[in-house]
């Protein structure tokens, strides 16, 4: 399987939208449920691409089959923190496409000038766990019952990376 991982242009943003909504609708993974509308996930693609910001897409045969994103906070007191986004859809999950998607975007954003790299994950996700522990992420603290889906409660574990 030739998966190729390129930062996030244009024509790609469909591809991107559908992978997301497709992640959602697991509802196990992502916090969102419902659908984004294509353009709310436009625009968020165009800023990215615009500022420079840390975005890719996992493609196979040219189709988005995974993201990753690092989008800094917009407090100037937190622009050198960076929230990480990212999904790969279940066809291709344990393939390493996650693996090379996240190396990416850390890669991008430290390059950038972040200094430290935050992200939320549901403390149940044990394979998302080990993947991130494994590219130097730590458990900060965990929301307990943070979310609930169909009658049932799900926490968080907040992670984070610094370059120092």
């Amino acid at each position: 399987m030739d998966v190729k991982i390129k930062e996030i242009e244009k024509e790609y943003i469909e591809g991107f939208c559908n992978a997301v909504n497709s992640v959602a609708a697991e509802k196990k993974y992502i916090l969102t449920l419902e659908p984004h509308p294509f353009e709310k996930m436009e625009a968020f693609a165009n800023k990215n691409i615009d500022n420079n910001y840390a975005q890719y897409v996992a493609l196979l045969d040219g189709q988005v089959i995974g993201w990753a994103d690092i989008v800094p906070h917009s407090y100037s007191t937190m622009a050198h923190v960076g929230q990480l986004g990212m999904g790969v859809l279940n066809e291709y999950r344990g393939q390493g496409i996650g693996r090379k998607l996240l190396t990416a975007v850390v890669n991008h954003a430290f390059e950038s000038g972040l200094t430290r790299l935050e992200l939320e994950v549901f403390s149940d996700n044990h394979i998302a766990i080990s993947l991130y522990e494994s590219m130097g992420f730590k458990t900060e603290g965990e929301k307990i019952n943070a979310r609930m889906v169909d009658g049932e409660y799900q926490s968080i574990s907040i992670m984070a990376k610094f370059t120092n």
